[in-house]
This record gives structure tokens, sequence and C-alpha cells, in this order.
């Protein structure tokens, strides 16, 4: 049975998408197919929607149907090496459930509320520890889905080059239902800190590529400084936690956020919200430091959720990766960048600006270190006032450093950074698209002002 679900209040003004005629809650995977053969009754274009935490307008409806996918939840099948899944089960769930029977994914994102239907479709960066798998897709080892004219698929990892376009079509060659992930046995991950200031940082860049483990850095372009955290699969050492890193967990998932919207709203002078944040952001560092000093975790200790409605989330990012040879110097015209952007607008993003290191994966046709190695950057903000024009010129700056966009986690997108970025693989896909889909079924305005 296909149920209809309204918008929640304030979702179409907080995500900016067009409301859909229809919003629809399908149960079971048999109700895709005449959903999507019956033009008429399900106007088009037709959009599956997980979690709605995606950072652009990839669900937007125009006018059509959006697909809920979230009565698709039940965990079907774990095996020794793979989990079998439906589209709407969250990550957060699917993790706690294998970390329960000794099991992690390849990848662990930090946020718990994606479903394995985004994992599947889209491209979600993460740190990573080895060549080809640095893309939550990359863990896909098959995929069910209905194509535009309601024909049923599946999809092994045996189709190597169109399980790649797959992985990164963002629903726009057919609807995803049910998903196969790898799986590993449980393994601890140490994590350690070190502060660096920018030049120090920029010094020791390519040692910390050399050494083993996933790097992710808190930078912190007006204060100088850049945390390393590193992390490192050790299955020797035995799991240790301090109070402190509880505290820190909870500052990262509830306080950080809402501290900086207090920031925003209630200190109207730029000078003293400026110091405020930097303030904090200090701290911030020192608490990191002292709260994982020996600390051993499993992956699925680091997951955090946000708030059940997406608008309520008070988190809001953008990403953007650049060739990690280059990084040293993308790094300091970024600091140039938004000190230079504060002198004009008086405006910063009042949350950290965080980035990884990917390795080299060629799972998905638009993976952002599929030419090679990558390092991201990731300002991220509460979405208060002057955070939409901040990232206009964002973009235009990350373009011009050379760097590389997703389709669903960097906002306000332009058509020519696109094209700048993935030039041939972007024709490709679009040749695809038209062939597999003639009659743009599942194809909306936000994809169409992108890719033509």
């Amino acid at each position: 049975m296909v149920s209809k679900v309204t918008a929640a209040p304030g979702a179409e003004s907080t995500f900016g998408y067009r409301r859909p005629r229809l919003m629809l809650r399908p149960r079971h995977a048999e109700d895709l197919p005449t959903i999507l053969a019956k033009p008429k009754s399900y106007p088009t274009p037709v959009r599956a929607m997980g979690a709605d935490y995606s950072q652009a307008r990839c669900v937007g409806g125009d006018g059509g149907t959006v697909l809920d996918m979230a009565g698709l939840d039940k965990i079907l099948e774990i095996g020794e090496d793979c989990v079998r899944a439906q589209a709407g089960v969250r990550l957060g769930t699917l993790v706690r459930t294998l970390a329960e029977r000794g099991l992690e994914l390849p990848l662990t994102p930090e946020i718990g509320n994606i479903s394995v239907g985004a994992v599947a479709m889209t491209t979600l960066p993460q740190p990573s520890y080895h060549d080809g798998v640095a893309q939550m897709s990359s863990c896909v080892t098959e995929l069910k889905l209905v194509t535009p004219q309601g024909k049923q698929m599946v999809i092994a990892e045996k189709d190597r080059e169109l399980m790649r376009v797959l992985r990164s079509s963002f629903g726009l060659l057919g609807i995803v239902h049910e998903v196969v992930l790898r799986v590993a046995p449980l393994q601890p991950v140490k994590i350690d800190y070190q502060v660096h200031s920018v030049d120090e940082y920029v010094r020791r860049h390519d040692a910390l590529l050399r050494s083993p483990g996933a790097l992710r850095l808190h930078v912190a372009p007006f204060g100088d400084r850049v945390t390393v955290e590193r992390r490192i699969l050790d299955s020797e050492r035995a799991t240790t936690r301090s109070g402190i890193w509880q505290i820190r967990n909870s500052v990262m998932r509830n306080v950080l956020p809402a501290f900086g919207s207090s920031v925003g709203s209630v200190l109207a002078a730029p000078g003293l919200r400026n110091a405020v944040l930097s303030g904090v952001h200090r701290a911030l560092n020192a608490t990191q430091l002292r709260g994982t000093r020996g600390v051993v975790v499993h992956a699925h200790e680091w997951l955090r959720d946000l708030p059940a409605e997406p608008w309520r989330a008070r988190y809001t990012r953008t990403l953007w990766a650049f060739p990690a040879a280059d990084f040293p110097r993308v790094l300091k015209a970024y600091g140039a960048f938004c000190r230079g952007y504060y002198k004009q607008n008086h405006f910063r993003p009042n949350l950290v600006t965080t980035a990884s290191r990917l390795h080299k994966d060629r799972g998905s046709l638009f993976s952002v270190s599929y030419d090679g190695p990558m390092m991201t950057l990731e300002p991220s903000s509460d979405g208060e006032k002057g955070w939409a024009d901040f990232l206009i010129d964002f973009n235009d700056f990350a373009s011009a450093e050379g760097g590389v966009p997703t389709f669903n986690q960097t906002r306000a997108l332009k058509a020519e950074h696109i094209a700048k970025a993935f030039a041939d693989r972007a024709r490709l896909f679009s040749a695809l698209r038209h062939r597999t889909d003639p009659l743009n079924r599942l194809y909306n305005s936000y994809f169409a002002s992108l890719l033509g």
C-alpha cells in the first residue's frame, strides 16, 4: 500500500525545494513499478527521498511526485561479508545492528541519519584508510532498482561499468529499493590529535599523507590553527574511553550548533561575535586534545544522529575536494579568502571548517577522488544570515583553485562549476541519462540546471 504524506512545516523554506504535487510513502517495493509506469496518476518528475539531509535540491519536486522511502526500512539479511537492506534503513540503525554482531562497514560516516538508498546512489566522501574506498557508495555490491519505465532490475558488481555509473546517479537512472553492502569484522580505532599552526601543518603535510590511518582536520582560519585527527585501525588494542571523550561528542553533536545559532542572533556586533566564536573553537581544540589521549573506540561510537526533522538540525555545510598535493596552497588561500570576506562583509561561518583526506576511488563516476588522492574543505554553519551569500563567493573561489564539488553535498552550485570539475564524465552521464530516461521521468530542474 502506498501512503500519501505531507512535508513537515518549514521544510520547504529551509531546504528551498519546490513542493511536489504528490508526496508518497511506498510500503512495498512492488509499489514502485506502478508509480513509475503511470505518469498521469503520478506526475513527473518522480524523485526518491531518503532522510532529506542532502545539502542541495536533489529531491526538488517541481510539481511532480516525491517518494519518501522511509517505509522500506527492513534489514533483510546479515552475512559474514555483506548485509542486505531496504533503501529506507537509516545508516545509524544499520551500523549499530552490525556492531552488535561484531561487524562494521568499510567506512563509517559521522551522521547516522543517512539512508541506505542515499549511500548507494549519491556522493558521500569519508575519511579513508586506503585506495579504492573513499566514498560510501564503494561499499555497495548489489542494487535492486526500478527503471524510469517501471521495470525491475538487479545490478551486481560483475556489471562493473554500470555499477560505477549507478553509484553516483542520484536516482536519475532508476529508483533503488534494496542494497547489498560489504561488511568486515569490527576493528578498534585509535584516535589521536595534534594541533599545528597553518605553517607547521604545511611543512608536515606530505609526511602526514604518507602516514597510515584516516585523516580529518579541524581548520580555524581566524585562529591560525589546524587540528589533525588521525584514526588508525588497530586490531591488537582493547577499546578505552574517557569521560571527556563523551563530553566532546556531546559538544559536537548538540552544543556547538546551538551555540553558533545563539551567537549569530544575540551578538550583533561583528567584532564581538568573531571574538566569541574564535574563543569557542580554541576551547573545543583543547577539549579534543584532553579527551582523546589514549582513546581507542569502535567506528560506530562516533556516529551522531541529527534531529528527526532535517530542518531542525541547525547544521549545514558545503564540500569541495582538492588534489592532495595542492592542499597546502589551497589551505593558505582559504584562510586569506575567509579573512578577506570577513573584512568586506562582516561575516564568517559560525561552525567549524573540517577537511578529510580521500584516497583514490574510481568506484563511482562522480567520485571526487576519481583522478587521485584529494583533501576536502567543508565550511559549516547553522545557516545564519549571510551564509547563502558566502557560499556563492566560496564556490567561485573553490572552483578557481581547482576544486571538485559534489551534486548533493555542495550548496549553491553553478553549471560552470560542474563542467569544469567533471568535463567528459558529466557529458558521458548526461548522454546515458537521456538514453535511459528520454521522457525525463526522473529528471528535475535542479539537475537540469547543472547538466543541461
